[in-house]
């Protein structure tokens, strides 16, 4: 995920017209605070990650389909 937020804030206006925006989606994340248990911090992080991971939601669309914009794929290429 944090390679497609680098790449919506270098290539912003792109990944907004591909409909590739991650960030708009990152507004309600469940919160961590040093008070709770390592064990209800690792709940949460797990549990954030099986809803972002969910084939319906366009979190996981956007980063599975980054490459079809042109400067995303110019990029990964550069760094194979």
């Amino acid at each position: 995920m944090c390679n497609g937020i680098i790449y919506e804030l270098y290539f912003k206006n792109e990944v907004a017209i591909a409909g590739k925006q991650i960030l708009k989606h990152l507004d309600n994340l469940k919160p961590l605070n040093d008070d709770m248990s390592d064990e209800r911090k690792l709940s949460i992080i797990q549990s954030e990650f099986e809803r972002f991971y969910n084939p319906n939601h366009p979190v996981r669309f956007a980063i599975e389909t980054l490459d079809s914009i042109e400067e995303v794929r110019i990029v990964k290429e550069a760094f194979k």
